[in-house]
């Protein structure tokens, strides 16, 4: 009886291993995403420069770019934690979002260096197709791919919406 008992939860532990792996693996990874957004995509810029930062941002409206460069359809934000929840932002949340990431003043001339990345916003368009993506870390490092210029290094002075949209 003990051995069956045994052999029991040993097939289920194993299940369970093999469901959350294939869970875990499936997931895209940074670069594919990344991929993803080349093929969706026509602008990008390289980081800018202060001296180069006037006449770029000058570009960009004139010829209406703005982050991630498509009509967005909602956005996917996913926490980077051992289950990688994830939940779907709409509405005036994302419209919130989009602006607050399009505004310079958002940003400050700086880096963190390397961030430890805690959340995903992938973008998507009105097809489905994954047009843009923002990584953040806790002390407000976000690169956006595609960047636009008006993001400056990607050092957000203030993390009150992004803290409101992640706890919502």
């Amino acid at each position: 009886m003990k051995t069956k008992l045994t052999k029991y939860f040993t097939l289920i532990a194993l299940v369970l291993i093999i469901l959350v792996g294939i869970f875990l693996f499936t997931q895209p990874s940074l670069e594919e995403i990344k991929n993803q957004i080349a093929e969706n995509n026509s602008y990008f810029v390289e980081t800018p420069l202060k001296m180069e930062y006037d006449s770029l941002c000058k570009v960009e409206d004139e010829k209406n770019i703005y982050f991630p460069g498509k009509d967005v359809k909602y956005a996917k934000l996913t926490k980077n934690d051992f289950w990688k929840k994830s939940e779907i932002i709409k509405g005036k949340g994302l419209a919130k979002l989009l602006k607050f990431l399009n505004d310079s003043t958002s940003y400050r001339w700086g880096e963190l260096g390397t961030p430890e990345i805690h959340y995903y916003l992938t973008y998507f368009d009105q097809e489905d197709n994954c047009i843009g993506l923002t990584t953040i870390d806790l002390e407000g490092m976000a690169y956006s791919y595609p960047m636009i210029a008006r993001m400056k290094w990607g050092m957000l002075k203030d993390m009150d919406l992004i803290d409101k949209l992640i706890t919502e």
